[in-house]
């Protein structure tokens, strides 16, 4: 072995090491996380969005010197004050870190009795192969009252380390009219007279990220169909743009492009030099929002929000896209949201926060909406005709079968594009008692290797070139690592 290829392997022995540490224990999401925040004052943060230096516990780990701060617009406005939060454990001591992070959010689930909303549907972005937000559920106190379940999310600059390598990378995030379209090649051009700016540069450099991403809007609305995959992919994720859009129309999150354009979010990778799409912002899915024009039974499979869109019209008019959201629709249906996996999701959420959810006095909700919101049937919400979870599952899934059908679109083996990107797939996610691995071209037969959250190895094997079948029966509920050479691939168990 030379000494370059040590380094290589030494260099990705490092980053997988990094990658399954980082956050590993704030984003364990099989329990529910204890947050105590000590020396607060609350008239700071229920009067401005200024941070405050105050101690933090996170399971029983002191922190001192923690930033801590209101967030949010519409979700700050609680009658019980129960407001979303930033946490930056490094705004008063420099590099101060948490389990390797930095800056995260605490989440108030605004308007969502069920709590879930959010936390679900970036784990199912996850499962798509998007890139995706860490999530769990925490109950929180200051100084030692109970303030309610929140929903930990990781910071957008926080995944920008661990997954691009780049915690000061060009990132946008669009306003309500971040309609994706070409303007010119100004930025004056992209201007609204009732916002401003079309979009938000919130991480990195302002000058570069605009310099980059007009050029992008110019190729991705005007390419001609039968070059646009290979031309924009050049300066766009197209695919996953495509199957993030899916995964909007699936699941009703109108508070996104498809609905009220806003809540897109792009980062710029310097490695591949082209941006890459960035689910966010989901507490509005399932059906929140807009549910009394848009039900689960009725929101077609390839709406016009989606085919006369700026970029997404692409999705309709070039065949390799409309495949990609097609078949990103068939995931769903077939595995990811299949009402006996996606029910067993609901049913091990609701377990793990239902005690806490009870206690906690200061949701805008009462204990039977938790219950009505997790379970079967619709119900009033904010003058909107809400489906529970389990209903909103069973209707959507039966109205995307039946338009698949009269589309004669034939779903494939799953994802395809996941194994060509990982080597490997790994079916059902989330899984009950048996795994299949389906591998690609490994010579020879590779070593699977297991981790737990935790960061133990709990399972390795040699694994054959086509399908393994592994039995997971004595293995607890949670998120697994599974690790094959340099690829990593991660999974939900439930039971």
């Amino acid at each position: 072995m030379t000494i370059q290829q040590f380094s290589i392997i030494a260099f990705f022995t490092i980053i997988s090491t990094h990658l399954i540490a980082q956050g590993n224990t704030l984003f364990n999401d099989n329990f529910i996380h204890e947050i105590r925040f000590e020396n607060v004052d609350t008239s700071i943060f229920i009067n401005s969005k200024n941070y405050q230096s105050v101690t933090m516990k996170i399971n029983g780990v002191t922190v001192t010197n923690v930033g801590l701060k209101k967030k949010g617009n519409i979700s700050a406005s609680h009658t019980n004050n129960k407001v979303p939060f930033k946490i930056k454990t490094n705004e008063y001591v420099n590099g101060q870190e948490f389990d390797g992070i930095r800056e995260f959010t605490l989440n108030n689930s605004f308007q969502d009795p069920s709590l879930m909303r959010e936390k679900i549907t970036f784990d199912i972005a996850n499962d798509m192969g998007l890139y995706s937000l860490r999530t769990a559920f925490a109950k929180v106190y200051i100084d030692n009252l109970y303030w309610g379940v929140y929903t930990i999310v990781e910071g957008k600059d926080e995944m920008y380390k661990h997954i691009f390598f780049n915690r000061e990378g060009d990132g946008i995030e669009s306003t309500d009219y971040g309609d994706m379209c070409y303007y010119g090649a100004n930025r004056s051009n992209y201007q609204h007279p009732a916002v401003g700016d079309r979009y938000i540069v919130d991480n990195g450099d302002e000058t570069s990220s605009w310099n980059r991403l007009i050029p992008m809007l110019d190729k991705a609305n005007n390419t001609a169909n039968a070059n646009y995959v290979d031309t924009v992919s050049n300066y766009l994720n197209i695919h996953h743009f495509a199957k993030y859009q899916a995964l909007n129309v699936y699941f009703l999150n109108f508070d996104s492009y498809i609905g009220y354009i806003g809540n897109q979010v792009y980062f710029y990778d310097e490695i591949v030099t082209y941006w890459q799409v960035i689910p966010w912002d989901f507490n509005a899915s399932f059906g929140l929002w807009n549910t009394n024009n848009f039900g689960p039974s009725t929101y077609p499979i390839l709406p016009t929000a989606v085919t006369v869109g700026c970029i997404g019209s692409a999705i309709n008019d070039v065949p390799e896209l409309k495949n990609t959201y097609l078949q990103a629709m068939c995931e769903f249906t077939k595995n990811i949201a299949d009402t006996v996996a996606f029910n067993l999701r609901i049913d091990n959420f609701k377990n793990q926060i239902k005690m806490a959810v009870y206690n906690d006095w200061r949701k805008e909700f009462t204990n039977a909406d938790f219950d009505n919101a997790t379970a079967y049937g619709y119900y009033a919400h904010n003058g909107e005709t809400v489906p529970a979870l389990k209903t909103f599952a069973k209707d959507r899934y039966e109205k995307i079968t039946q338009e698949l059908n009269g589309l004669n679109y034939s779903c494939t083996t799953p994802t395809s594009e996941i194994v060509e990107k990982s080597n490997f797939l790994l079916f059902p996610n989330p899984a009950n008692q048996y795994i299949n691995i389906t591998l690609a071209d490994f010579s020879p037969a590779p070593l699977l290797q297991v981790y737990n959250n935790q960061g133990q190895l709990i399972f390795e094997k040699v694994v054959a070139k086509s399908t393994a079948n592994i039995n997971t029966s004595n293995w607890q509920s949670g998120i697994y690592y599974f690790k094959i050479g340099e690829k990593s691939q991660k999974l939900l168990i439930v039971r």
